[in-house]
């Protein structure tokens, strides 16, 4: 096979995988994954059952693969061995430049995260995401030559607080329809480590 043909070739594919990824999108967020079955997406994303299966074994391998797709760009985008040079500071455990860049990639592809975040989507989902964003806590805190820790509160329940406000952000974010922009979102993120919760009511 020459070039071209091969280049042809990833092409359809491309397109056919983002056909299927835009029908996976809408039928989760009009029947929920549960209900939506493969017939539902060949007939919206319009190619046949065999072209369906040169991809996917079946719908759960198709938000599987899908899903890992995006938590892949994701952790590339905030865990990597040049993070060094993003953070702002030395004690910036989320810095803003790779949170921006996650969440640029998130916003690019907003309907597929908040359709597999959501009520009808996948749950699972939300641990995954969360794995990401600790993950970017232990390589800050490597970084930094820091560790999380707290006198009034165990190991555990200071990581899960640490981790907590990022999450609870995002999470809004997605459910609110991505109102605000990635630039200012991330600077919520940032922003957040330096406010208690007393801050906010008064």
């Amino acid at each position: 096979m020459n070039t071209a043909s091969s280049g042809d070739k990833a092409r359809r594919n491309t397109r056919t995988r983002a056909k299927i990824r835009r029908a996976l999108t809408e039928l989760i967020v009009e029947k929920g994954f549960d209900a939506l079955t493969v017939s539902d997406l060949t007939r919206r994303a319009g190619v046949n059952r065999g072209t369906f299966y040169l991809h996917f074994v079946d719908k759960f391998d198709a938000l599987e693969q899908l899903e890992d797709e995006l938590i892949s760009n994701l952790r590339e985008a905030l865990v990597h061995p040049d993070a060094a040079r993003e953070a702002q500071n030395a004690c910036d455990m989320f810095p803003y430049p790779l949170l921006l860049q996650a969440l640029t990639i998130v916003a690019a592809d907003f309907d597929f995260v908040a359709a597999i975040s959501g009520k009808g989507g996948d749950p699972e989902f939300h641990s995954r995401l969360k794995s990401v964003i600790s993950g970017l806590l232990d390589q800050g805190l490597e970084l930094t030559h820091s560790q999380v820790k707290c006198d009034r509160f165990p190991y555990e329940y200071a990581r899960e607080l640490t981790i907590s406000h990022v999450m609870s952000i995002i999470n809004l974010w997605l459910e609110r329809g991505g109102v605000e922009t990635p630039e200012e979102v991330a600077r919520m993120i940032v922003a957040a480590k330096d406010v208690r919760p007393i801050d906010l009511v008064g």
